[in-house]
C-alpha cells in the first residue's frame, strides 16, 4: 500500500511538471472566473480539484477548449459521489460501453454523449449506497428490535433522502426479504448512507412510526436536531408494515 500512494504521490507530480494539473490560480485565470465563482464551481461539481502535498490542482482538461466544456461540466456533476481521483480517472480511460473511447472522446458527437451521460449515471451511482432498516416495535435506546427488511439502493446522495429511501424499499429492488410482510402498529425505520472507499455508515435519519386509527403518526429524528412530528398519513388495515412505510415516504418527497 505504502508503494502505491508513492507512485501515485509521484504520477501527481509528474502531472504537475506536465501542466496537465494547474494550480488554482492558473486555473482561474484560464477559465476566467474569480475565487466566489470558482467556490461555486466546485460546490456543484462542475468541477474538481486533485489534492497535492495538500495543495490543490485542477486537471488542464476542465478549462480544455478543444472539449465541449458546457457538456464536460454537466458530466463532472453527474460524476460528483467519486472521489477526485476516481472522477479524472472515468474522463481519461477507454470506456467499453463507449465503443471503447474515453469519456472525453464522446463529448464530441450527440449520440455517444447521451451514451456517455447513461454510462455516467450508473458508474456514479456505485460510490454512494442508500440503506434502509425497518424494524418491528418502537425504539428503546440501547434495544436491538426485531428487523422486518432491509432495503438497498445505489443513488446519487443529493437527491432527496426521502426520494433515495423510496427506492430503496422498492419492490424487485435489493430488498431483503421480499415479504410477505406483516402488519405492525409500531416500526423504527433507520434510514444511512454509506460511501465507497470510506469506512461505516453516516445515519441520517430515524423514523418513529405508531398507527392509530387509519392514520400513521411519525416522528423523524436527523443528526442533532431536534424530533420533527410530521403529518399523519392515513393507511388502510390491510397495509403491511412495509407498505405503511412507503406510504409515509411518498408524503415526505
Amino acid at each position: 500500500m505504502e508503494k502505491m500512494l508513492r507512485d501515485a504521490l509521484r504520477a501527481r507530480r509528474q502531472m504537475i511538471r506536465d501542466g496537465e494539473l494547474l494550480p488554482e490560480d492558473e486555473f482561474r485565470r484560464r477559465r476566467r472566473v474569480t475565487p466566489t465563482q470558482l467556490a461555486r464551481l466546485n460546490a456543484s461539481g462542475s468541477v474538481f480539484s486533485i489534492e497535492v502535498e495538500g495543495n490543490a490542482y485542477y486537471p488542464r482538461l476542465l478549462v480544455d477548449p478543444i472539449h465541449n466544456l458546457q457538456r464536460l461540466a454537466y458530466v463532472c456533476r453527474i460524476l460528483w459521489p467519486a472521489s477526485p481521483d476516481s472522477r479524472l480517472d472515468f474522463l481519461t480511460s477507454e470506456n467499453g460501453a463507449l465503443g471503447d473511447i474515453t469519456p472525453l472522446h464522446a463529448l464530441a458527437n450527440d449520440d455517444s454523449y447521451r451514451e456517455l451521460l447513461t454510462v455516467a449515471r450508473g458508474w456514479a451511482s456505485e460510490f454512494s449506497r442508500t440503506t434502509v432498516k425497518i424494524c418491528a416495535g418502537e425504539f428503546i435506546r440501547g434495544i436491538e428490535l426485531p428487523t422486518v427488511c432491509t432495503g438497498v439502493a445505489e443513488i446519487d446522495p443529493r437527491k432527496n433522502i426521502w426520494r433515495r429511501a423510496m427506492e430503496a424499499l422498492q419492490e424487485g429492488a435489493n430488498l431483503r426479504p421480499a415479504g410477505p410482510f406483516c402488519r405492525a402498529k409500531a416500526a423504527t425505520v433507520f434510514v444511512s448512507r454509506s460511501t465507497a472507499g470510506k469506512p461505516g455508515e453516516l445515519m441520517e435519519a430515524r423514523l418513529d412510526v405508531i398507527v392509530i386509527r387509519g392514520l400513521a403518526h411519525t416522528g423523524v429524528v436527523t443528526g442533532n436536531a431536534p424530533r420533527c412530528d410530521l403529518s399523519p398519513v392515513s393507511v388502510e388495515k390491510v397495509d403491511d408494515v412495509v407498505t405503511v412505510i412507503r406510504k409515509i415516504l411518498a408524503a415526505c418527497g
